[in-house]
């Protein structure tokens, strides 16, 4: 039921902070109610608008149409959903250069088509477990001087039961991470990634997954679209420790590799992906192995890489090799399991197209590997 309307709107735009505003709706809602509307307008956030009520569902009148934006002397997150199974909706928050926008605190919560825009450190945070984030549109400033992740979630190094959901969502601009999730079951489908993490040091993924140093994250990664890193030394997938299933992805024109999985995984498919045109970052000299499709870093087991593409069509071919088993590690790190990449299965993956006509380089001497039905055939030798 709709318990609660704002009526008017009128001085919204010209406050400090309508915060007390919108939790006077939140506040009269009936107990058999559960949504606040919110109708089109400007409110200005000079404070955080606290939503502490279970299960409601504050709902605006569409993307850039109820809009709520930062006061700029207000310099904490403007919305916190502070209770379970609650979700905003139908909305635009612009940060107007706050550090964080919004922050799901609690277990079952939901962003459902919402806009959030103009944030220096995150756009979502989601620090509880069991949020979900569909539909929606986060978009960084653009810039390497705003270091921002669109989406984050971190549950830590020890084993947990924690799970987020990110799915058909437009994910752009950031300064670092379009997405960084790690700990717990990760799920990311059908997203649309482009343009992030345009600094330079460190490098990294567009979307970047489980704790390099843990192997506690259990990830799906699936139907996604990433395309055109935000600078030279960006890759596509970055995976860190822990169990990892990447399907059926389209990465294209990347500085570094489109998939890398590091040393710390313990178990990956890597399956019916086209991956094209990365390496664009030709000083790189491939050490490490930037410039594949796919690389897997040393210490890597129980992987199978199966049924995908991996080419290069530009005029100046930058992508060296499909498919790269990484060598042992030259330094001793303490983190990362010592020895040789375990349990390795390549097969039915084309592989033509690269600068380097063999397709897949193996410098890992990695114990128990097979190689079948590869494109082209020296793929299998």
């Amino acid at each position: 039921m709709i318990g609660s309307v704002i009526c008017s709107v009128t001085s919204s735009a010209e406050l400090e902070d309508s915060v007390s505003q919108l939790a006077r709706a939140l506040a009269d809602l009936s107990a058999d109610s559960s949504v606040v509307d919110l109708p089109e307008g400007l409110y200005t956030i000079g404070s955080t608008w606290v939503i502490s009520r279970p299960g409601v569902t504050i709902r605006g009148a569409g993307l850039g149409k109820t809009i709520l934006v930062r006061n700029p002397k207000f310099d904490g997150v403007l919305v916190r959903m502070n209770a379970e199974n609650g979700t905003i909706t139908n909305l635009t928050i612009d940060g107007n250069g706050a550090a964080t926008v919004i922050s799901l605190d609690r277990p079952g919560v939901t962003a459902d088509t919402i806009e959030v825009k103009n944030f220096t450190h995150i756009g979502i945070a989601v620090p509880a477990s069991g949020g979900r984030i569909t539909k929606c549109l986060v978009n960084g400033f653009g810039t390497a001087e705003a270091p921002s992740m669109g989406i984050w979630h971190d549950a830590g190094k020890i084993p947990t039961k924690s799970t987020i959901t990110i799915d058909h969502s437009t994910i752009q601009n950031n300064g670092m991470c379009g997405i960084y999730c790690t700990g717990g079951e990760v799920i990311v489908t059908n997203n649309r990634i482009s343009g992030n993490h345009i600094i330079t040091s460190p490098g990294g993924g567009q979307i970047d997954i489980g704790n390099a140093r843990t192997t506690n994250t259990v990830a799906t990664i699936s139907g996604n679209t990433i395309t055109d890193g935000g600078n030279v030394k960006t890759g596509g997938i970055e995976l860190g420790g822990g169990k990892f299933t990447v399907t059926k992805n389209t990465i294209r024109n990347h500085g570094a590799s489109g998939v890398g999985l590091g040393h710390n995984a313990i178990q990956a498919v890597i399956a019916n992906n086209t991956i094209s045109n990365c390496g664009q970052n030709i000083g790189d000299g491939n050490k490490p192995p930037n410039r594949s499709g796919i690389y897997v870093l040393s210490g890597a087991t129980n992987v199978e890489i199966s049924d995908n593409r991996c080419f290069d069509d530009q005029p100046n071919k930058t992508q060296t090799w499909g498919i790269i088993l990484a060598s042992p590690l030259v330094r001793s790190d303490a983190s990362f399991a010592a020895g040789h990449t375990e349990h390795v299965t390549i097969k039915q993956n084309d592989l033509r197209g690269n600068i380097h006509p063999e397709g897949l380089l193996d410098e890992s001497g990695a114990r128990d590997r097979i190689t079948a039905g590869n494109l082209p055939a020296r793929a299998n030798r």
